[in-house]
């Protein structure tokens, strides 16, 4: 009999740009990993902190 299927469990961060309003998406990324460090958007470059977390269910 065939080996079984493998799932990985990814966590992904959709974040939008405070000046351009542009997302783009983080994987295998905690909350912690997100705090305190600025992020440049790869759309405009505008460099900031993430701001507001939203829950998924909107939230």
């Amino acid at each position: 009999m065939p080996p079984d299927h493998t799932a990985y469990i990814e966590t992904l961060a959709h974040v939008n740009c405070g000046q351009c309003d542009e997302y783009w998406g983080l994987s295998d990324i905690t909350r912690d990993d997100l705090t305190g460090t600025e992020w440049s958007c790869p759309h405009c470059g505008h460099k900031r902190p993430m701001g507001e977390f939203v829950r998924g269910d909107g939230e």
